[in-house]
């Protein structure tokens, strides 16, 4: 693997780091998302040259910076403690950037997998694959159980909490997969007695 590739990869991986950290002094974001994504995005454009899900992935990217910009400002974070007192219209703010979040760290998943296909060891491939679909799984039921929270006693809240310990670990899964990869030689590897290893 090249040098500007391995570059690019960390740059993937730091850049995912900035959504993840909420870390604010006051109302001023430490680590703004937007930098993040601005990561993302330019980490996205040279690794997927040509390439619809990257592209797809890119334009996510291009849209939570524009989303991100009142964090600067505003914490858009909700605490547990004040989940069901917070307005209508930040409950639809902090979901909407959510979602999105996932379907670009879905997309990023499976481009990450694409890259590693020719080069990366069957164990590896199965792990990607394995983090997709805990990512995924984690993200599905803290949607679906966010809208009964709001209308729950405030001490099912733990539920919510768990959930996001939860997609912690899984954020961290992901952000790992990309220094790993900047890791691995640019060397093919025959698959070929790994049927597991095919995507899934």
């Amino acid at each position: 693997m090249n040098p500007s590739m391995r570059s690019t990869l960390r740059r993937l991986g730091w850049g995912l780091v900035f959504p993840l950290v909420d870390l604010h002094l006051g109302s001023f974001d430490v680590l703004p998302d937007m930098i993040g994504y601005i990561m993302i995005l330019m980490a996205l454009g040279q690794l997927g040259a040509g390439d619809g899900g990257f592209k797809l992935a890119s334009w996510l990217a291009a849209v939570l910076i524009f989303l991100s910009l009142p964090q600067l400002v505003i914490k858009t974070s909700i605490d547990i403690k004040q989940l069901t007192a917070a307005p209508l219209g930040m409950q639809a703010y902090v979901q909407g950037t959510a979602i999105l979040h996932a379907l670009l760290a879905y997309l990023i998943f499976r481009r990450l997998y694409t890259i590693a296909r020719p080069i990366a060891p069957p164990e590896m491939l199965d792990d990607i694959v394995t983090r997709r679909k805990l990512y995924m799984a984690v993200f599905a039921a803290q949607l679906i159980f966010y809208p009964f929270l709001l209308n729950l006693d405030e001490s099912w809240s733990v539920l919510l909490l768990i959930i996001g310990i939860l997609m912690f670990v899984a954020e961290l899964l992901l952000i790992r997969i990309p220094f790993r990869l900047s890791h691995l030689r640019n060397t093919p590897i025959d698959h070929d007695d790994n049927p597991g290893a095919a995507p899934q």
